[in-house]
């Protein structure tokens, strides 16, 4: 079946997309040296092991470590359903935007890379290190996928259950769930669709449940989630001040409401997605104070006895009561339309 995956482009820390579209391909890294081989950046298929290649050879290479058969998975689960359809997407965030390619052939190894040189002098113009000797930085941009060609779409265009897996560190990764409420939704058709060009249409203004349900999941992101469940307690809470807390150092806690006392009244713990329900530190003796658990995405089981879960159908309400003093139902075109 059709797969649709991610890849930071960002080997060794080196923004290369601009190498990734000279080349139209798309690139991974962490090369693997043949066993008794000496890296050579002119003849890489001779000194590489190919991830797609046989057992063999693979189980006959050195120095192979977690990264490596990570490497070999991935270019396996890809090889084997391209021809199916396979798009890749790579995220830059901090310019508001992706780029889209479409996967046009079977991953290989190219022996050497007319754009070896290119790639590190733009290693150079980032002030990162172009000791290829040492660290193999061609091979770096040498074993791939060729794509048709990089198409720029604006990061708004990509759903929030989508956009959240393309924030962070991890180097590449596969986009293996479908749209949370519409299960016929996958990755792959979103991205098929942005890619020939599907125009951007505003969604009409809504006060349907099961509509704003699907516009939460396609626009959070765990940050937004935050901002939205603390304006949400806000709301409900009047009498009370909520402030957001997550970031280093916040023990786990997300959101804090206090009286006008200063008194701690309610914690919050939010959770885009979660494989089980995330569980507060030791509770203060004592002390009246409600805990709650935000969770977007659905999670299996009951919550933690003692705590207030505020899932999906429960969001979904509260924006539905509040929206006229959320900004974030307002950009999203919940409510009534305000346009007259």
């Amino acid at each position: 079946m059709p797969i649709a995956f991610f890849c930071r482009a960002k080997p060794q820390k080196c923004d290369a997309f601009s190498i990734f579209k000279q080349a139209a391909r798309v690139f991974i890294g962490y090369p693997l040296l043949r066993a008794g081989a000496t890296y050579d950046p002119k003849a890489l298929r001779s000194c590489l092991v190919d991830p797609s290649g046989s057992r063999k050879e693979w189980n006959a290479s050195s120095g192979r470590n977690s990264n490596y058969t990570r490497n070999r998975n991935f270019v396996r689960e890809v090889n084997n359903v391209w021809k199916d359809g396979a798009f890749v997407l790579i995220p830059r965030p901090e310019q508001g935007e992706v780029h889209l390619g479409r996967v046009t052939g079977p991953f290989e190894v190219l022996d050497a890379p007319p754009w070896g040189e290119d790639y590190l002098f733009l290693r150079c113009e980032q002030g990162l290190d172009t000791d290829d000797k040492r660290y193999w930085h061609i091979a770096d941009v040498a074993q791939g996928w060729p794509v048709e060609e990089y198409r720029r779409v604006d990061l708004s265009r990509i759903p929030g259950w989508l956009r959240r897996s393309t924030f962070g560190q991890t180097t590449y990764g596969v986009f293996r769930k479908p749209h949370p409420v519409e299960a016929s939704v996958t990755a792959y058709l979103v991205l098929k669709r942005l890619y020939e060009g599907a125009p951007a249409i505003p969604p009409p203004w809504t006060l349907e449940i099961e509509e704003v349900k699907k516009r939460l999941v396609e626009t959070l992101t765990p940050s937004s989630f935050e901002h939205l469940i603390i304006s949400i307690l806000q709301l409900e809470n009047l009498s009370e001040t909520w402030q957001q807390t997550g970031g280093p150092g916040d023990g786990g806690i997300d959101g804090l409401g206090f009286n006008e006392a200063g008194e701690t009244v309610g914690l919050m713990q939010a959770k885009y997605s979660a494989d089980q329900f995330p569980r507060f530190p030791e509770r203060v003796q004592g002390k009246d104070i409600r805990y709650y658990l935000a969770v977007l995405l659905p999670v299996e089981g009951p919550p933690p006895d003692g705590t207030v879960l505020l899932n999906l159908d429960w969001i979904a309400r509260k924006v539905l009561r509040h929206w006229r003093g959320l900004p974030q139902a307002l950009s999203m075109r919940i409510g009534e339309t305000l346009e007259s």
